[in-house]
């Protein structure tokens, strides 16, 4: 913990950043994050080198601010940043590790935040970097917000992307409805393709001289056309987040006719592969070597009793015509290699359970301390009302002129402002709010979790794809980076101390 003392003689650097995407409209502005941080300045006496401010989302990396800003603290130009919010300065894995990596080489000596007090020691910045790791899932879960939301519209039969070829999306009620230009081309075009007189090429020309479209007002294209008589919203029904829904529109052909257009493109397409098998790991890794994409192949042999062996192995695709020398992996061995690497950052269950048990006490602690601290801050607040009116009784009276009055507002109204911020904070969960996402990410990393996740070959790749970073294969071993905070997972050393410094560190 830095002493008045010490914090006195840092150099600061003040960030400022507002994403100019909607799913932070919520979030703190920068005006707002501005008042709050002159509020800390003059109330700690920081010296701030400088300021930064940009209007950028933090999902990826590239910011030019945030980066040159950096750049800064590398050349030790500043020690200590201040920020509302560690969401300000990462949503992404890559600039998240940026920061640890800067604390861990004394670059940076001290961070303030508004909605967390952080400490620079181990389990400081592990729960940093659990931070980092939690803004980006709540960026990737907004993902899931939406996609919700299209499913609830699914399932009232109503389709939720834009309004197919020949209909169009009514401007108020976002109705689909039969485009009066167009509708009656589609029917003609499925009759027309079932006559098996047509191919797609020549039917995208028929179609044209008959008046069909496509939104931009062209020529529909051949794959457009396949699209079409593949579809089977023209018949009524629609497809959704892998499940068929209903839909409340108006069909533009039966479902017989649909049938029957469907028999004619069996017959035109080439015969599939006898056998199929799951490639599960198909586009998760790449080939470190060239970089291009390993995919999966699989042979067949014939034995001598009759019956025949099937086999899968991994490969560099090889397609962007650069020599490589990388051979092939069998299937087997690349999933022992990702089974051994992903119980590498197992925890054992015995001090899984030992942390589920500290994180149910924290939880305790905190319920009791959020309710101290809610009733304190309702009460500075109807405090600081009460001044309020008091200081406006002054200036009826004639008791203190307009300019001593408002002076004396603006002290009291951003002392009203700070106390709704921390009531703000506190009332939605305040520092609360990371202990059952810290329960779900103890108990996925438990061993026990992990050993039945390697049992589920695609609960194993979405582990290891949402994990992980870097995803390649060199010489037959697979290779990834871990994310925070599952990186500090891997590092044995850090695995080792937490439970010493759980109760000064928290």
């Amino acid at each position: 913990m830095i002493n008045k003392k010490a914090q006195k003689k840092l150099r600061y650097y003040a960030y400022f950043r507002k994403s100019t995407e909607s799913d932070e409209r919520q979030v703190q502005s920068i005006p707002d994050q501005k008042e709050w941080s002159e509020n800390v300045i003059n109330e700690q006496g920081l010296i701030v080198k400088h300021s930064f401010q940009e209007s950028m989302s933090a999902r990826k990396t590239g910011r030019p601010v945030f980066n040159d800003m950096l750049a800064r603290i590398e050349n030790g130009e500043a020690d200590s940043l201040i920020v509302y919010d560690p969401s300000r300065l990462a949503r992404n894995a890559i600039d998240g590790a940026r920061i640890i990596e800067l604390l861990d080489k004394g670059k940076l000596r001290h961070l303030i935040f508004a909605t967390y007090a952080f400490e620079n020691t181990s389990m400081g910045k592990f729960m940093l970097g659990f931070f980092f790791a939690q803004s980006k899932l709540y960026t990737d879960n907004l993902s899931e917000v939406v996609k919700r939301g299209m499913r609830s519209k699914a399932s009232k039969g109503m389709f939720p992307g834009r309004a197919k070829l020949g209909y169009f999306n009514h401007p108020v009620t976002k109705e689909i409805l039969p485009d009066p230009k167009k509708f009656h081309h589609i029917s003609t075009l499925f009759k027309l393709y079932a006559t098996n007189r047509y191919s797609l090429n020549e039917l995208s020309k028929e179609m044209h001289k008959r008046g069909l479209t496509s939104y931009t007002g062209l020529q529909i294209f051949t794959s457009s056309v396949a699209n079409i008589i593949s579809d089977p919203f023209y018949y009524g029904v629609f497809e959704w987040g892998g499940e068929t829904y209903q839909g409340t529109h108006k069909p533009a052909i039966t479902k017989k006719l649909w049938d029957d257009v469907q028999k004619i493109r069996q017959l035109r397409t080439r015969p599939v592969s006898k056998w199929s098998y799951d490639k599960v790991f198909n586009g998760l890794f790449r080939c470190k070597e060239c970089g291009c994409s390993i995919t999966s192949e699989e042979h067949t042999k014939h034995m001598k009793s009759g019956k025949t062996h099937h086999w899968i192995y991994y490969r560099c695709t090889k397609k962007r015509g650069i020599p490589c020398s990388q051979g092939f992996i069998r299937e087997e061995n690349l999933i022992e290699q990702i089974k051994e690497k992903t119980l590498s950052i197992a925890l054992s269950d015995d001090i899984g359970m030992k942390m589920l048990g500290q994180i149910e006490r924290w939880e305790i602690e905190e319920e009791s301390r959020v309710s101290e601290n809610s009733i304190s801050l309702r009460k500075d607040a109807e405090n600081i009302e009460a001044k309020l009116r008091r200081l406006n009784d002054l200036l009826v009276d004639g008791e203190i002129n307009r300019e001593e009055y408002s002076s004396r507002k603006k002290m009291l109204l951003n002392e009203k402002v700070s106390v709704k911020n921390r009531l703000k904070v506190i009332s939605g969960g305040g520092v609360m709010y990371w202990l059952e996402p810290l329960r779900e990410f103890v108990n996925a990393v438990c061993k026990r979790s992990l050993e039945t996740a390697g049992d589920d070959l695609v609960k194993l790749r979405d582990f290891v794809a949402e994990g992980g970073s870097n995803h390649c294969v060199e010489s037959r071993k697979v290779l990834w980076d871990w994310n925070l905070p599952f990186s500090l997972l891997a590092e044995r050393g850090v695995c080792t101390e937490w439970w010493a410094v759980l109760d000064s560190n928290r």
